[in-house]
């Protein structure tokens, strides 16, 4: 079937030039545009071109900057990132603010060549995985810090906490101390 400009303009309700960018993976369609050209296409029997990645930048998505943890994972992970030739683009979940979704749509739709997610979704026990494997569905490659899920295939990078816990339990008991606690988070996320 031969791709018409014009058919898929109509179908979209956009100009051929649009659809033009669209196909070409021109920065500045706003992103519902976008999926009304990708829309009309799939409609129109037309398979969708690969999403153009932009292989310099690196999606850091990371929980709020309140804890003192997050920060300074983020400023390594960005020097590291630097190093290899990528840019960084930190995008931040706060309370009341972008969730994950948000983000990492935004980040996908901004043609990053990859995601870091920290103490993300997959952390929590409780949360959907399926979002993962949409990314995985779109080619979008990504990494998973801090808590380890079996439900998701993907590179993980995070502590053996059992091991750290011995340690410390270890360091404070050859110290002397005999009442040792620990505090943890909700036990639905991992660690």
């Amino acid at each position: 079937m031969t791709m018409r400009l014009a058919d898929i303009a109509a179908r979209a309700g956009v100009s051929k030039a649009t659809v033009s960018r669209v196909l070409n993976g021109a920065r500045g369609v706003a992103a519902g545009t976008r999926d009304s050209v990708l829309t009309a296409l799939d409609a129109l029997g037309y398979e969708q071109p690969p999403r153009q990645r932009r292989a310099e930048l690196v999606g850091l998505i990371t929980p709020e900057l309140d804890n003192p943890f997050f920060p300074a994972l983020a400023e390594v992970m960005g020097q590291a990132l630097t190093r290899q030739g990528y840019t960084p683009v930190l995008a931040t979940q706060t309370p009341g603010g972008s969730t994950e979704d948000e983000l990492t749509e935004m980040l996908v739709n901004h043609g990053v060549s990859g995601i870091v997610f920290v103490s993300g979704l997959h952390a929590d026990t409780t949360a959907d995985t399926r979002r993962y494997g949409r990314l995985h569905e779109q080619h979008v490659p990504f990494v998973l810090v801090n808590g380890f899920s079996p439900r998701i295939e993907a590179p993980f990078v995070s502590p053996d906490d059992r091991a750290a816990m011995r340690l410390a339990v270890a360091h404070l008991a050859e110290l002397g101390h005999e009442r040792i606690g620990l505090a943890v988070g909700p036990e639905r996320f991992v660690p």
